[in-house]
């Protein structure tokens, strides 16, 4: 059972996302140049959920991976996007749980 400091820690990066269950079918969305740079925005509509979740994600380090062209410019290389889904994805609910369980010092 996790103790009351684990259910306050805000800075604990989750294990699994919401994203997860269906990365194979976003992944199919995704065509395109695999060197396409895209806008956070962008990213966000792709996957399916908000441009903070995204902008968290990138600053928590759980994210898909992203360039930095400026400090007021990140983009994501569209085959980064595509290796962020391919990660998320299981053959087996089996695979799914056990990478859910992972201790935290494991991350």
């Amino acid at each position: 059972m996790p103790s009351d400091s684990d259910l306050l820690d805000t800075t604990a990066i989750p294990q699994s996302f919401h994203i997860d269950k269906r990365a194979g079918e976003i992944a199919e969305q995704g065509a395109g140049d695999p060197d396409d740079l895209l806008t956070t925005t962008e990213v966000a509509e792709w996957l399916g959920v908000s441009t903070q979740w995204v902008e968290i994600g990138r600053s928590k380090g759980y994210g898909p991976p992203f360039i930095v062209l400026s400090p007021r410019r990140i983009r994501y290389k569209r085959s980064s996007v595509l290796g962020f889904l391919a990660e998320r994805q299981f053959a087996s609910t089996a695979k799914y749980s056990k990478r859910r369980t992972l201790p935290n010092d494991a991350l």
